[in-house]
């Protein structure tokens, strides 16, 4: 175990034991070594699950801690508040980075004071094998969609000031709410133009069972908390004529039906 880490490894955990092995492995492939690994885990119910984990901590391969089934943004948030590392790499249990991350992602924090995030390309595998090109960004670049992976690197310091996940969003789009906050506070989101994460499909995945099914009330949540942030950007956006118009008139409630459309891909 790495005793004052430069970077800690959050992995929540819900019945993925299957896989956590293979992902102890990549990590241990890394170029960059200075790290901790922890492991929540979110209330498995699965035997082969707990005991995996039990021999994950045995073998000191990780620090494991257990807690009730929270879901992600609790499960992420309470491994988070007893990291030792400055910065911080949120991993699902079924997925892994390529072995140059780590270094690629720490070199660029480390010349980028203004960026708080670091991510890249997305390789799917599994189920499919479709690439992702997310944008990463300002804040103009996540009022519509999520240009990030939650699984990355970031600023311990920033997660801290914008109050870590928000555990109110239990199916869903917590990720795209942590990246709005961010990049609301000035920060920026780089995406590294690589494919350095590989992300596993399987049917059991949050976004197709629980995000898109209940979208529309994730949604409300997202305007309502960010309302005023919304309000300005639009306002800029408009003025410089990038938002297309759907109403002779403008008000908060056709901005949100603006927003809601856009989001929903009814205007491209």
């Amino acid at each position: 175990m790495v005793n004052n880490p430069t970077i800690s490894v959050v992995i929540p955990c819900y019945n993925d034991g299957v896989y956590l092995q293979e992902t102890l492995n990549r990590l241990n492939e890394q170029t960059y070594k200075d790290f901790e690994i922890i492991i929540v885990n979110d209330g498995s119910t699965d035997d082969n699950t707990l005991s995996k984990l039990d021999e994950i901590s045995q073998s000191n391969q990780a620090t494991v801690y257990h807690i009730p089934n929270s879901k992600m943004s609790a499960a992420r948030n309470y491994a988070i508040e007893r990291a030792r590392g400055n910065m911080i790499v949120a991993l699902d249990a079924d997925d892994y980075f390529d072995k140059t991350f780590f270094a690629k992602a720490l070199k660029y924090l480390a010349e980028n004071q203004d960026t708080a995030v670091v991510s890249s390309y997305i390789q799917n595998f599994g189920l499919n094998n479709r690439v992702f090109k997310p944008r990463g960004g300002t804040v103009d670049n996540f009022l519509f969609s999520n240009q990030c992976a939650m699984c990355s690197m970031f600023r311990k310091e920033v997660w801290e000031k914008v109050g870590g996940l928000d555990e109110n969003m239990k199916e869903g789009y917590e990720d795209w709410e942590f990246f709005l906050s961010i990049t609301s506070l000035g920060y920026k989101i780089k995406i590294l133009p690589e494919k350095l994460f590989f992300y596993r499909q399987t049917k059991k995945s949050t976004l197709a069972t629980q995000s898109i099914p209940n979208q529309g009330k994730l949604l409300d949540y997202m305007l309502e908390k960010h309302a005023d942030v919304y309000k300005e950007r639009l306002k800029n956006l408009i003025m410089k004529e990038q938002v297309l118009f759907t109403e002779s008139r403008i008000a908060w409630p056709q901005i949100i039906k603006m927003i809601k459309n856009r989001i929903s891909g009814k205007y491209k």
